[in-house]
């Protein structure tokens, strides 16, 4: 089944790298570290395999846990395709924990073409890193992916707004 344009896919081919800029990251980071110690999550979009923006998603009341609404992670999908943006990918944090994807996160993940982000906030450093679904039989695990970060894209497929979905 092909994806919609909408729904990028970085990690279609194996060999895809990914990037992300700087501006995307530094915000993330920001965002995540106001949310702390409450996991803080994102969708992230872009062009091709260049995340260039994202939509911070509300944070949830567990310190362990994010989730979101169907309403709301359905207003941040049409976010992104009203700004000519794929979904790249998602991006969440352990507050508590390294980056390392957890037997719920591997539970609940449904993107297998996505990017999946965590950024570990346990440690004075923080840390970054990505993964790629890979699938086996009936099951599957997250494969750890290189990324660059990068000098922000163009103008045009920027997306410097502030806008966040609220939960209702």
């Amino acid at each position: 089944m092909k994806n919609p344009a909408w729904l990028g896919e970085p990690f279609a081919i194996k060999d895809n790298k990914i990037f992300l800029t700087k501006k995307v990251a530094k915000r993330l980071l920001a965002e995540a570290q106001e949310a702390f110690p409450y996991e803080y999550s994102a969708l992230l979009a872009g062009r091709g395999a260049t995340v260039t923006a994202c939509v911070p998603m509300p944070v949830s009341p567990d310190k362990h846990v994010f989730a979101w609404d169907g309403k709301v992670f359905l207003q941040a999908l049409q976010h992104i395709r009203r700004h000519n943006l794929q979904w790249l990918g998602v991006l969440h944090t352990h507050p508590h924990t390294p980056p390392i994807p957890s037997a719920r996160d591997i539970a609940g993940w449904h993107y297998p073409t996505l990017s999946y982000w965590i950024v570990g906030l346990a440690s004075a450093q923080p840390e970054w890193r990505v993964y790629q679904w890979v699938q086996a039989g009936h099951s599957g695990s997250f494969e750890g992916r290189d990324y660059t970060l990068t000098e922000a894209a163009s103008d045009d497929e920027e997306t410097n707004d502030s806008w966040a979905p609220k939960n209702s």
